[in-house]
C-alpha cells in the first residue's frame, strides 16, 4: 500500500513539472517584455513589443481550463491593448511613458496568474 502511495505521489510531481506549450510561451513573452522595457531606442522597443504581443495572441490559442478560460483569454486581451497602447507611445518617441504602461502589464500579469496556480500537494492527494 505504501508502494502504491508513493508511486502516486512521483507520478503526480511528474506530471505537474511537465512544461506545457503555454509555459513556453509565457517564458518567451516574459524575455520579450523585459527586452521591451530596457530598450533604450525606439525601433528596438518597438521590434520586442511586436515579439510580444504575437506571442501574447499564440497563447490566446492555448487550452484553458473551461471554467477559467474566459477569464485568461480577457487576461491576455487587456496585456495585448496595453503593448498596444505602448507601442503607440514609443513610436511617437514617449519611451518613458510606453514602459509606464508596460508596467500595468506585470500588474495584470500578478492578477490573472492567480487563476492559474497549481493544486497544492494536498489538493493533488485528497481533491478539492
Amino acid at each position: 500500500m505504501k508502494f502504491i502511495l508513493v508511486v502516486l505521489l512521483f507520478s503526480s510531481f511528474a506530471v505537474c513539472s511537465q512544461p506545457s506549450e503555454l509555459n513556453r510561451l509565457m517564458k518567451k513573452m516574459g524575455h520579450e517584455y523585459k527586452l521591451a522595457i530596457k530598450a533604450q531606442q525606439q525601433d528596438v522597443m518597438i521590434t520586442h513589443l511586436d515579439k510580444f504581443i504575437a506571442l501574447v495572441e499564440q497563447a490566446k490559442d492555448q487550452s484553458f481550463k473551461k471554467d477559467k478560460k474566459a477569464e485568461s483569454i480577457e487576461g491576455l486581451n487587456r496585456t495585448i491593448g496595453l503593448a498596444e497602447k505602448a507601442k503607440v507611445l514609443a513610436k511617437n518617441a514617449q519611451s518613458n511613458r510606453a514602459r509606464q504602461v508596460l508596467l500595468e502589464i506585470d500588474t495584470l500579469r500578478e492578477e490573472y496568474h492567480k487563476l492559474h496556480e497549481p493544486p497544492s500537494i494536498w489538493q493533488l492527494l485528497f481533491g478539492s
